[in-house]
């Protein structure tokens, strides 16, 4: 997929860029969520907005802001639940993982990720 700095008049951060090439999820999905959302929502962040919207069994959603010269900023964007063979789905499968091991077997995969393993 191609990614731009400058999509349909909007602003992307390199985060939301990265966030969404590792997500799989589309720009123009996201750009459709903010545009054209289901639910608008105040961001967690100061002057923060949150988008969302429905694609059947997903959800998009945008985080966005205005800058000073009022232009849009796209922060960044996810897609629940996560697209299969995205960085989510092996985030998702690893805690399963995790929550399902003994003791010991914590222990061992939380020395693994210190150690970079």
């Amino acid at each position: 997929m191609q990614y731009q700095q400058h999509y349909h008049g909007v602003i992307w951060t390199n985060h939301a860029i990265d966030r969404m090439r590792g997500r799989g999820l589309s720009q123009e999905w996201a750009y459709e969520a903010f545009a054209h959302a289901d639910t608008t929502l105040k961001g967690k962040e100061s002057g923060t907005l949150e988008y969302v919207k429905r694609y059947n069994q997903y959800q998009v959603t945008v985080i966005a802001k205005q800058n000073e010269k009022r232009e849009w900023i796209i922060i960044s964007a996810w897609i629940d639940p996560p697209m299969p063979g995205s960085i989510d789905t092996g985030k998702k499968e690893a805690y399963k993982k995790y929550q399902n091991a003994s003791f010991w077997g914590k222990l061992l995969m939380t020395l693994r990720k210190q150690i970079g393993m």
